[in-house]
Order: structure tokens, then C-alpha cells, then sequence
């Protein structure tokens, strides 16, 4: 591959930066969900913000590759190509889903200051004091990097307004947990594939798979001049 065919194969700077934003905030997602019971308590503080922005940061790429074409990929066989199709559209997908279902697993909870709230708050109390516990703090908003406030989702949150359909909103937000949590575990299965795949392009391989998302310009050892 010439030089300024490596350069051609490059993506642009923008979808550099959203690409590695995008991955950072996954990988802290994963570990701070998947991890949960054994890390520091604190770690998962920033998880719900980090899914709102993983989705939106997923939305503006997603509008950055309809607008402007993606590089073609390095020279492979048919059917890795097609491989690495089907894991870019799965990850998309996930990097969609997997925060809306987290979003819907946190509206899955009454409307704060209804009275499905007040029942709820007062039945964790008396869990607490049976347990010999301390009561749990009142459920406040949600806000993303505490400068926003997350609407809920009005049709999943309003189950939960009246005390009599509580144990619905209830059994909808375990299955929604349960989907969160599968998601998450598929999300790390495409992305071990995905990472797998490149690392095989740029050592196996020797093609430039990672300068074509990188900031800087290929190494020289990448660049091998057409045989003339």
C-alpha cells in the first residue's frame, strides 16, 4: 500500500475523536457495571452519565458517518470483510441499546412525589428497620454529570404512580435489569472481537489498522511503496 493510499485509508479527525470518546466511556461502563460487586463503591458513581453521553455521542457519529463516507477497509478476504461489517453494525446497536435500556431500568421506578413514591419510599423503611438497617435516602432526580436533569421515560415511569401497580413497574424493571446486564456481557463479547480483529490487521497481518484511527501519521515501516 502506497503512502498516500494509507493516508487515503484514514478516518477524519472527528470521527477519530468520537471513536476514542466513545470507547473510553464504554470500557468505564462495562467495568463499572459488570465489576459492580467487587470494586469501590464509588466507582460506579459516574455510570448513568456515562451511558447518556455513550448515546449521545453514538447519535452524532452515527449522523458523522451518513455525512461523510468512511475510509475503505485494508486489503482482507471477503469474508472477514463481511465479518467486520456485521460487528461495526452490532456495535452501533449496542452502543444504542444498551444505555436506553439502562435509561429505562432507572424511569422504571414511581414518579417522585406520587403517592406509588411515598408507598415505596415507606415500605423500604420498614425493610430497613426489620433488617436492623438504616432507611435508604430519599430517592432524588437523576442527573447526568450533575448539571442535567434525566427525564424519565413517561410511559415506563407513570406505571409505578399509583401504589396498586407498583409490583408491575417492579417485575418490568427486573426484566429490564436482567436485559442491561445480558447487554453488557454482549457488548464485551463484540468488543473482544472487535479489538481481536484489529490486533490480528496490524501484527498478523502487518497493515496500518490502527494508525487509521489515530491521530498521528502512519509509522514509515507501514508505508511500502508499489512495486513499480
Amino acid at each position: 500500500m502506497a503512502a498516500n493510499e494509507i493516508d487515503g485509508a484514514r478516518y477524519t479527525r472527528v470521527a477519530m475523536w468520537l471513536h476514542w470518546l466513545i470507547a473510553l466511556a464504554v470500557f468505564y461502563n462495562l467495568a463499572s457495571g459488570l465489576l459492580r460487586p467487587v470494586l469501590p463503591r464509588g466507582f460506579f458513581v459516574w455510570h448513568i452519565s456515562s451511558g447518556i453521553t455513550i448515546l449521545a455521542l453514538t447519535a452524532v457519529r452515527v449522523l458523522w458517518r451518513l455525512t461523510h463516507r468512511p475510509p475503505p477497509l485494508l486489503p482482507m478476504r471477503k469474508a472477514e470483510a463481511t465479518a467486520a461489517h456485521i460487528i461495526h453494525f452490532l456495535l452501533y446497536a449496542a452502543m444504542v441499546l444498551l444505555p436506553l435500556t439502562g435509561w429505562a431500568m432507572i424511569s422504571a421506578n414511581p414518579p417522585i412525589g406520587s403517592p406509588g413514591a411515598a408507598y415505596a419510599r415507606h415500605q423500604a423503611i420498614a425493610n430497613a428497620a426489620a433488617q436492623g438497617q438504616l432507611a435508604p435516602p430519599p430517592r432524588k432526580a437523576t442527573m447526568v454529570w450533575n448539571l442535567i436533569k434525566l427525564p424519565m421515560i413517561g410511559p415506563i415511569n407513570e406505571i409505578g404512580r399509583a401504589p396498586s401497580a407498583l409490583a408491575k413497574q417492579n417485575k418490568l424493571h427486573e426484566r429490564l435489569e436482567r436485559l442491561h446486564m445480558l447487554g453488557g456481557w454482549t457488548m464485551l463479547l463484540l468488543l473482544l472481537i472487535h479489538v481481536g480483529g484489529a490486533m490480528k490487521h496490524q501484527f498478523a497481518d502487518r497493515e496500518p489498522e490502527l494508525q487509521r484511527m489515530g491521530f498521528r501519521r502512519p509509522a514509515r515501516r507501514f508505508i511500502r511503496q508499489e512495486q513499480k
